[in-house]
């Protein structure tokens, strides 16, 4: 059986960068906390909690130490309660979903109605909405659009870092009835995009795909329904663990595509697990 893995797997720029701040902010001074995992794949999370990288799931469950803020960023209110509490902060945020934050803001200020496509409970979108006014409006799909827009004079526009472009264009070209004057931001993580990519080629010539990513992944999700779209033979894992033999039954190509937060380890497995494989 051919491999082919995706020239773009393992950790992006964001997710080594959130990690490697935290380890030596750690090294410095001991232990440090994250409110929710610094990123989302639950196998470095654990590694990184063994190295004194402790995750807790609201501010309220330490009373004092340091904090570590996650790759997706953290609300508004959050981090000036941290700020109150004295506690030393590192901002760990992606500079990509940074970026977001400072359009949000810019496009606030000017005046415009803000909409962000994006699923609103993700952390990146709970960060970057709470920089916005409070009538702001989030919209996960085309079906959002007549619930909860209005007539607007100004429109802008931001969308999540991981989005599809299909859906993003989909949404923005159906809002221009909506308003006379749009400020975009086309604000797609590159790398999520290049991996999107990667996903829709791959999945053409391979017999099956394996998707491989924190089940709590957006980027890693994503993958996997542009991959199933194409090559129903799509399998979304965590870890080589999980892997199935009669998935590979017969296969003559397999294609591999890893999301954001995957490390190379992780994908090594899953490669020499699939070349242990009998698949006749």
């Amino acid at each position: 059986m051919k491999i082919i893995v995706a020239k773009n797997s393992g950790f992006c720029f964001g997710v080594r960068r959130a990690i490697d701040l935290a380890k030596n902010f750690s090294k410095n001074i001991g232990n440090i906390y994250t409110i929710g995992p610094i990123i989302h794949n639950p196998q470095v999370v654990d590694k990184l909690e063994k190295s004194g990288i402790k995750v807790i799931k609201r501010l309220s469950d330490v009373k004092n130490g340091h904090i570590v803020i996650r790759a997706h960023g953290i609300p508004k209110k959050v981090l000036n309660d941290i700020k109150k509490k004295g506690m030393k902060v590192l901002d760990a945020t992606c500079p990509y979903v940074t970026r977001s934050k400072k359009y949000i803001e810019e496009l606030a200020k000017e005046g415009y109605k803000v909409v962000i496509i994006g699923n609103p409970n993700h952390p990146e979108i709970k960060y970057i909405a709470s920089y916005a006014p409070k009538d702001k409006v989030i919209l996960i799909s085309l079906g959002d659009i007549k619930r909860k827009i209005k007539f607007s004079k100004k429109i802008g526009i931001i969308t999540q870092t991981t989005q599809s472009p299909e859906n993003f264009i989909n949404i923005v070209s159906k809002l221009l009835s909506y308003s006379n004057e749009f400020k975009i931001f086309n604000t797609i993580c590159p790398d999520a995009i290049n991996r999107q990519n990667e996903a829709v080629n791959l999945s053409k010539k391979s017999d099956v795909m394996i998707i491989i990513g924190g089940k709590n992944s957006a980027n890693t999700k994503r993958l996997t329904a542009i991959s199933k779209k194409i090559q129903p033979k799509t399998y979304h894992i965590e870890t080589s663990g999980e892997i199935k033999d009669k998935w590979l039954k017969g296969a003559k190509i397999t294609g591999i595509v890893a999301g954001a937060s995957t490390p190379d380890w992780i994908i090594t497995d899953v490669v020499d697990r699939i070349k242990g494989q009998k698949t006749n």
